[in-house]
């Protein structure tokens, strides 16, 4: 049995919508009076969006039902799914702990109840009959001010083990922050910390190169290959793989069609620039999405060939930032 490695999901994202689905009955939740079947709430949850903006704002949704209280539930089945159905032997799971505090809290509460949601999620994160290997790195957000991202580091920097990394997420604004969002990824990867950063997903406007001297990987950046292949050559050389994500590109409406990423494929390999393909959120993509999945769509549509196809594989493991035995940084 073939097994692989994910290394960009995020939380919010990751289960299947039945689970949301079975969950918000259990809890009878407001929301069922807009989706009294499953049908229409599997429609909903998994249609094709205009904008990542707009991709983005379901996430709210599943945030708030994964409180601390509930955060177990969701933990294992996605512990579960990932091994069982997907042969997943390893999984970096993304998330921001701010999003799931308590909301009727003040936000000083809310930044010390970050700590705890962390320590559930790392309890809850290892069954034991589901032999899955996951890591977490934790999202800071272009949407938060500077205090409660500042806060989201110091979490991450306690928590260093079960935490691997940061990443920097979120719509893609307010670029005018991007020394505040830099010197902050920098102090993440002094004290230890691997970093990853969402740029170059919709266009090339965010990704700045300044960047690139603090970054282990970028996740999704396929509009550097497509908009500024000149930067190429410095990816390299620092040795940053990029996380491509191929049916969320068709979700947030970014890409037309998986033909669309040849072009990001054929320069990365060019320029020997690593790329491992990832799901990014599975659940919000129409069933069935796998990373083996998105191995075969990727094949059927020409984007890569079964020769390429062992050493993306293999892409997943070298450029884990929590695998023992990874050989990368």
């Amino acid at each position: 049995m073939t097994l692989y490695a994910d290394l960009h999901r995020h939380l919010g994202g990751a289960l299947h919508p039945r689970i949301i689905y079975k969950f918000l009955q259990r809890q009878d939740h407001k929301v069922l009076s807009y989706f009294p079947d499953y049908d229409g709430f599997y429609n909903w949850f998994t249609r094709p969006c205009r904008t990542l903006e707009e991709f983005v704002k379901i996430h709210s949704l599943v945030e708030e039902l994964q409180s601390l209280e509930h955060l177990p539930y969701f933990c294992l089945r996605l512990c579960r799914g990932a091994y069982t159905f997907e042969n997943l032997q390893y999984l970096e799971l993304r998330y921001n702990p701010f999003f799931r505090t308590d909301h009727d809290l003040p936000t000083p509460k809310r930044l010390g109840q970050m700590n705890l949601i962390v320590e559930v999620i790392t309890a809850n994160l290892r069954p034991a009959e589901y032999p899955i290997t996951v890591k977490q790195i934790l999202c800071f957000d272009r949407r938060l001010p500077k205090n409660i991202n500042e806060a989201i580091l110091k979490v991450a920097q306690d928590n260093l083990g079960p935490v691997v990394g940061v990443d920097l997420a979120g719509p893609e604004i307010n670029t005018e922050k991007t020394e505040e969002w830099i010197k902050l990824m920098a102090r993440a990867r002094a004290s230890g910390l691997k970093t990853t950063c969402h740029l170059g997903e919709t266009s090339v406007d965010n990704v700045d190169p300044r960047y690139f001297s603090i970054l282990d990987r970028i996740g999704h950046g396929i509009h550097i290959p497509l908009a500024k292949p000149e930067y190429l050559k410095e990816l390299a050389k620092r040795q940053i793989t990029l996380e491509v994500c191929p049916t969320s590109y068709r979700q947030t409406g970014v890409l037309k069609d998986f033909s669309d990423l040849r072009t990001v494929f054929a320069r990365c390999k060019d320029a020997g620039v690593a790329v491992a393909v990832c799901t990014d959120n599975p659940g919000r993509n129409p069933a069935p999405c796998t990373l083996p999945g998105e191995y075969e769509r990727l094949i059927d549509h020409d984007v890569i060939d079964f020769g390429d196809l062992k050493e993306i594989q293999n892409e997943g493991f070298r450029s884990a930032f929590g695998f023992v035995g990874s050989a990368r940084h």
